[in-house]
């Protein structure tokens, strides 16, 4: 018996608390990045340092933009910061931090090829439009195989050329329905508030 969830509930799960989290403002939202920037510290270490590395520049560089760049009323031990821009920047940078918080997490719950499972789940409504979920979710497959192979290569390990692209099979169950519940508690909540 599959106790795991599906990979589209773990995804839309993701979504809510992204949604939830930077549709905050002031303490709520400082809250809540801080908390989802701890659990994914202590739950998916590697992924958030390596997402943190990699947005360094983007996280400096919004920081001196608002922090310096916005007119306001002056910060006396900051020379040309501005109170205003300071502010500006901690809510934008907490905002990027939730989004970096939640990849993080759901690349440490989901392999590749689940991943691309529940975005091909997901992609179901595209049928509707005569657009083909299975071509999206191939060319997603390859692309993160590409990626795996670039990321072997670079560190030395052997990297196989000829693998099949095969998805997990998952069936929705008991697990899916409660963090179905859940991801409609978030929204409602969010919503509402």
């Amino acid at each position: 018996m599959n106790r795991s969830p599906h990979p589209a509930s773990l995804i839309l799960l993701g979504l809510a608390v992204l949604l939830v989290a930077s549709s905050r403002d002031g303490t709520a939202l400082l809250f809540g990045a801080l908390s989802l920037a701890l659990t994914a510290l202590l739950a998916a270490t590697a992924h958030f340092g390596l997402l943190l590395r990699r947005s360094r520049w983007l996280l400096l560089t919004m920081l001196v933009m608002f922090g310096w760049l916005t007119p306001g009323t002056p910060v006396p031990l900051i020379p040309g910061a501005t109170q205003e821009g300071l502010l500006l920047a901690a809510d934008n940078l907490a905002r990027l931090l939730v989004a970096l918080s939640t990849v993080a997490l759901l690349l440490k719950a989901l392999s590749p090829p689940e991943l691309v499972a529940g975005i091909r789940s997901l992609l179901a409504p595209l049928a509707l439009l005569k657009i083909s979920r299975d071509r999206v979710a191939v060319r997603l497959a390859l692309t993160l195989n590409e990626v795996e192979a670039s990321r072997n290569a670079g560190s030395g390990e052997a990297a196989s050329t000829a693998s099949a692209l095969t998805l997990p099979a998952s069936t929705i169950g008991v697990m899916d329905l409660a963090l179905g519940t859940l991801t409609g508690a978030l929204l409602l909540g969010a919503w509402l508030t």
